[in-house]
């Protein structure tokens, strides 16, 4: 999908990709925010519903497809460049998507020490790795079974080996049951909150950021009935980014529907 898009136009795309994966994650058929702020938690409405929210999770985090019509980078990477260099911001209307990318960033890159017992092996042994990688690597092992899990277990083979323990691939596929449900079942249901306040708030500044632009480009053509119209920016040109804009502007007439602050004592561990 060769297409030559402009600055502007590969920001519109990602932040229209972005959204979308955010709404699939956050979102009341998934989950449910239950107490109140600045002590509320999410849970997941079955085991189901969390696998679900691992493997969009993880898709989230991996980088986009090379093929695609923007250039290869990560999603966060590419919220980052949006934050660094932003085509629509007014009057630091940019500062909320920065600061939340940035925290969500930050939180993930962290490395953590977890103990961890694996029965097959016969061995317990304290894991050090970031969040980012267990993460990623719990969403594979969601996706799919052991016969296409192989690079998983390459995975937990070299941290197995950055925490002192050797192991064969055939170990690190056996191990990869018990990997799963600590750092899945256990450690992601214990995180999940957390990772889902990081998320909508980068919906609330993705929301914040784009109102100038929304305000900018909207023409009221009349009220009953509602019709109405969007001025595309010159840089938009493409049909294909012409429609990312078009939804991406549709949704943040509306703020979102879920605002929530979680818990301290579900950020203490891990």
């Amino acid at each position: 999908m060769a297409l030559m898009l402009s600055d502007t136009e590969v920001e519109v795309v990602l932040l229209k990709a972005v959204k979308e994966l955010v709404d699939s994650l956050v979102n009341p058929e998934i989950l449910q925010v239950t107490g109140q702020d600045p002590d509320s938690e999410i849970r997941f409405h079955s085991s189901t519903h969390q696998r679900f929210f691992n493997i969009v999770l993880a898709d989230f985090l991996s980088a986009t497809d090379k093929r695609a019509p923007i250039r290869h980078t990560s999603y966060l990477g590419g919220l980052r460049s949006i934050a660094d260099h932003p085509a629509f911001d007014a009057g630091n209307s940019i500062n909320s998507l920065k600061a939340a990318t940035a925290d969500f960033a930050k939180w993930l890159e962290e490395e953590v020490e977890v103990t961890t017992w694996l029965s097959s092996l016969k061995v317990e042994t304290c894991l050090k790795l970031s969040r980012l990688v267990f993460l990623k690597m719990c969403g594979d092992i969601s996706k799919h079974n052991f016969l296409r899990a192989i690079g998983v277990a390459e995975e937990l083979q070299k941290v197995l080996s950055n925490s002192g323990v050797s192991v064969t691939l055939e170990e690190a596929l056996l191990s990869l049951t018990d990997f799963y449900e600590q750092f899945h079942t256990n450690i992601l249901g214990y995180h999940s909150s957390t990772i889902a306040e990081f998320l909508n708030n980068i919906r609330w500044g993705i929301y914040e950021y784009l109102q100038p632009e929304f305000q900018r480009s909207i023409v009221w053509e009349s009220r009953d009935p509602l019709k109405y119209r969007y001025t595309y920016p010159r840089e938009v040109v493409v049909p294909f980014v012409k429609q990312c804009y078009w939804d991406l502007m549709n949704e943040v007439r509306s703020p979102p529907y879920m605002k929530f602050k979680v818990t301290k004592w579900l950020k203490l561990r891990y």
